[in-house]
């Protein structure tokens, strides 16, 4: 598989010198029962949790968060996705006709009792495996409180969890682990953080994407791409692809493929703000317009599009959406984290 590839990556030839992060994943799983990849979207944490497993050698289970269907979630949805995974490993499927509620049949592995005590049951024989759940807090939209659910696993089963998150505020949300009440208080928890690349190791990714394609593109190309880029290994690849694989040839076009891209993104994750989604685009639109903005021009920007809105209305929707790490604070504002989503949302996003 080559660099420019757009599936994550699953082997160590395949995955662009991420060996720090590689070996603290690794440090992680040797020193906790809990470990938290956190980095934004496209920053590479699925490749970087797939390629180090893979290359440790170890059974897994690899449940994909943002598979499950938008809005509030049933029980149902959640043991829809185990079975999907749990159905694709052989071992598991040696011992799951053993666990009361489950069933082995010709399509696979299926939860004749839809309730979380048979997830339960079925994650009690994951003894030495790794439990992965990527995006996880998706399932904040799930009535069940999952993290009683990896507290319990924690204390009581031989089992090393990873949960990976790119909207990191609400991965803290979703874990609680600052809350003295909430179940997952006091346990170790080793984090790994992902961060965008540096420009050095941007290029060198890039010019080395081009090699394994057997192109050598213009320099003011690569160029433009490291400043339009932002070190985002994710839309580095989706660049090198549309380039090579898709034989798009225009930097603006590419870019404003990914921008649709990250829209679509954008929509989905508002959606759960239901009527109060007009407000949250309307902040993001102040940011982008401005590319940095203070809460007082946010505010201003609002009322000006929609009316007046109470002070902690607008402290709230700043809130949620640094927490979901579409807004980053900074010292004098705050600024859209993503440099395509900034572009997204500065040419597509309409407010109502």
């Amino acid at each position: 598989m080559a660099y420019f590839d757009p599936e994550p990556k699953r082997r160590r030839e395949d995955f662009f010198d991420m060996e720090l992060e590689m070996e603290e994943l690794r440090r992680g799983l040797r020193v906790s029962k809990l470990v938290a990849v956190l980095g934004l979207r496209r920053y590479g944490k699925t490749s970087l949790i797939l390629t180090t497993l893979n290359e440790l050698g170890l059974d897994y289970v690899f449940i994909d968060c943002r598979l499950l269907p938008s809005g509030m979630l049933s029980m149902s949805d959640i043991l829809a996705l185990f079975e999907k995974e749990l159905s694709r490993k052989s071992w598991f499927r040696a011992v799951a006709e053993s666990i009361e509620g489950i069933e082995v049949g010709p399509l696979g592995v299926r939860f004749r009792r839809r309730d979380i005590n048979t997830l339960v049951s079925a994650l009690e024989r994951l003894e030495g495996k790794i439990l992965v759940l990527d995006e996880v807090q998706e399932l904040r939209r799930c009535r069940y409180r999952f993290d009683s659910l990896i507290a319990y696993l924690y204390d009581h089963v031989d089992l090393r969890i990873i949960v990976s998150g790119s909207q990191i505020g609400m991965v803290h949300r979703f874990l609680r682990l600052e809350d003295p009440s909430a179940p997952l208080y006091g346990r170790p928890i080793h984090v790994v953080r992902l961060r965008p690349l540096d420009r050095e190791r941007a290029r060198e990714f890039l010019l080395k994407g081009f090699a394994q394609e057997g192109m050598e593109p213009p320099h003011d190309l690569i160029e433009r791409a490291l400043d339009m880029l932002d070190g985002v290994i994710g839309w580095l690849t989706y660049f090198g692809y549309s380039y090579t694989r898709l034989g798009v040839r225009d930097l603006d076009r590419i870019i404003d493929m990914a921008s649709r891209l990250a829209l679509e993104e954008l929509h989905h994750a508002l959606q759960i703000y239901g009527i109060a989604r007009p407000r949250y685009a309307a902040a993001l639109k102040a940011v982008a317009i401005l590319g940095e903005a203070s809460w007082s021009e946010i505010m201003r920007f609002i009322e000006s599009k929609l009316g007046k809105i109470p002070r902690n209305t607008l402290s709230n929707i700043l809130k949620n959406l640094v927490d979901m790490s579409i807004l980053t604070k900074t010292p004098s504002g705050y600024r859209i984290a993503d440099p395509i989503l900034a572009h997204a949302v500065r040419k597509y996003l309409e407010i109502a």
